[in-house]
């Protein structure tokens, strides 16, 4: 089985394993180059869980920070505009490196995914980055709790989450949203939680506010008081997102029906119906497990104007590949239009950028093993002059599929993608850089 002519549309990407090996059955696309090693990125094979972009100096170039779990420390990158990304605040004193193995107060957190904003009104992004409980259901001490990370000079970052009301002792942190839900000026947090585990000796189970104290929970930034200084969160339980799971795959903002407010695009795992929070102004309301507004099942998505009508779409990830449901002038549609099919393996994670520099937009397909053995070979998928989808397979690599996001550099995305898995148990592959190498 191979793949259809380049140019079609709808294509198959043929991609097994056989004996635990990764095997593609196309070739790796000549018009695609893994150039980690070029751009400066020499990780080994590390476990990893979230890469999330900012142009935290300002300078115009679009940054990433890699999330790399469990003992690793993770990486801010400063985009250099050349194709080379530095890493970032390296120092021997862990309180002023970003994303410390160990952190600050010597512990070893359970990092997950990670969001950029400019939390306390100086001008510069700060990071705010979920942690777990480990697998012991460990209280998140200060040593192991969430991080926010304050850029408080150009460069310069130092933890506060717990001094301003953002660290959560109880929560399994996941994923992470930033978005100004009450229309202030000053940009709030989503923070995810995958459900609690079943513990009668969970300390956490004797506070004053369980259940609530381990569910998805919205931090509302308080902003400054008379004298200038910012005050940190509170917490929001009216804003109603502590139905079990949300966000636990995958969060995300999106104003869904144009109405100017920030709604949340949660899901709790792969192949599931998703949520979908309408924002009304004072909470949330629960909009596609109600079935009020129609969307797919899908493993993972994005938003991005694939269409050309200044309208984000949903590009998604599901059973069958990789596809998109067009946005509306007050919602989403219920057509489903296919990019590509994938077979004897699992569509997973999906990014979007302009890969080639032809001025359209051109979405990377992640695809993961569905035994838990091999890494398939990843998809590009670049849109062509009639519309079409090019099927461009991606230069090879172990472990197994985590996370992709684009970064812009000499005007073509260039996609960093983290090959980590997805579970603790996997087996860890390396960080690439998948670029165009054609004209």
């Amino acid at each position: 089985m191979a793949l259809p002519a380049q140019g079609a549309s709808g294509h198959t990407a043929g991609i097994s394993t056989i004996g635990g090996a990764r095997v593609s059955i196309a070739p790796a696309s000549p018009d695609l180059v893994d150039r980690a090693t070029a751009a400066g990125i020499t990780w080994p094979s590390t476990p990893s869980w979230d890469v999330t972009t900012a142009d935290y100096d300002n300078d115009g170039d679009m940054d990433f920070s890699m999330s790399l779990h469990m003992r690793n420390a993770g990486e801010v990158r400063r985009n250099n505009g050349d194709g080379t990304f530095t890493r970032v605040a390296v120092t021997s004193n862990p309180a002023t490196t970003v994303m410390p193995r160990p952190s600050p107060q010597g512990g070893l957190v359970d990092r997950h995914a990670c969001a950029w904003a400019d939390f306390d009104g100086n001008g510069l992004q700060d990071l705010y980055c979920a942690a777990g409980r480990y697998r012991s259901n460990r209280v998140k001490t200060e040593a192991i709790n969430n991080e926010l990370f304050l850029q408080i000079s150009p460069g310069s970052f130092v933890d506060r989450a717990t001094a301003s009301g953002a660290g959560e002792a109880c929560t399994r942190g996941r994923h992470v949203v930033t978005f100004d839900l009450n229309d202030d000026g000053w940009t709030d947090l989503f923070l995810s939680a995958q459900r609690e585990r079943s513990s009668s000796s969970d300390p956490c189970n004797a506070e004053p506010d369980h259940p609530y104290n381990e569910q998805s929970r919205v931090l509302i930034n308080r902003g400054e008081n008379a004298a200038g200084t910012w005050l940190g969160f509170r917490d929001g339980p009216e804003w109603n997102v502590s139905q079990n799971n949300v966000g636990n795959r995958l969060a995300l903002a999106w104003d869904y029906n144009r109405d100017g407010r920030p709604d949340l695009l949660g899901q709790a795992f792969a192949g599931k119906r998703p949520y979908l929070m309408r924002n009304t102004g004072t909470g949330f309301a629960e909009m596609s497990r109600s079935r009020q507004v129609t969307l797919p099942f899908f493993n993972a998505a994005t938003v991005a104007d694939l269409t050309g009508d200044g309208i984000p779409d949903l590009v998604y990830s599901d059973g069958s590949g990789f596809a998109y449901r067009a946005g509306t002038a007050g919602g989403v549609s219920t057509s489903t239009v296919r990019i590509g099919t994938i077979s004897g393996a699992k569509a997973w994670s999906v990014a979007v950028g302009d890969v080639n520099g032809d001025g359209r937009l051109d979405v990377y397909g992640q695809v993961g093993s569905s035994s838990g053995s091999g890494n398939p070979d990843d998809v590009i998928y670049v849109r062509t002059a009639a519309g079409g989808w090019q099927a461009h397979v991606v230069p090879s690599a172990g472990g197994d599929a985590n996370d992709v996001e684009a970064v812009t550099v000499g005007g073509r995305a260039q996609f960093v993608v983290l090959n980590g898995g997805n579970k603790e148990s996997n087996n860890p592959g390396p960080i690439q850089v998948i670029a165009w190498a054609g004209p």
